[in-house]
């Protein structure tokens, strides 16, 4: 009889225990699909914007931006999307590219001096 009961605790604690490996598998397959989600969503808003920047190019590339009052502010707002984009991707390098030029860089600060 108590032979009997340790083996059905055990037999649950046994499905318990690959039940949580199935919930974790899926919590990580889950977490994976919504990061590819996100990666796409990304891509999909830089390609609007690239198209976007294509057609204001197509449209306006061989006139001269001053006789168009309302263009200065869609250029401005252009220009504003470019500097987020080059900033967005430059970003990550510039504080790893300070790293990397402190740690190679042969060049030794000279010490400062004050006058009072």
């Amino acid at each position: 009889m108590r032979n009997n009961i340790f083996k059905i605790k055990e037999e649950k604690n046994e499905e318990l225990r690959k039940l949580f490996v199935l919930v974790s598998s899926l919590e990580y397959n889950v977490n994976q699909i919504r990061k590819k989600y996100h990666e796409l969503e990304e891509a999909t808003g830089y390609k609007k914007l690239l198209e976007m920047t294509i057609n204001m190019l197509s449209v306006f590339g061989n006139e001269d931006f001053d006789c168009h009052g309302d263009l200065k502010t869609d250029q401005l707002k252009m220009n504003i999307l470019i500097k987020k984009l080059k900033h967005k991707h430059q970003a990550p390098y510039g504080e790893r590219a300070g790293e990397i030029f402190s740690q190679h860089s042969s060049y030794k600060a000279r010490p400062r001096v004050t006058l009072c």
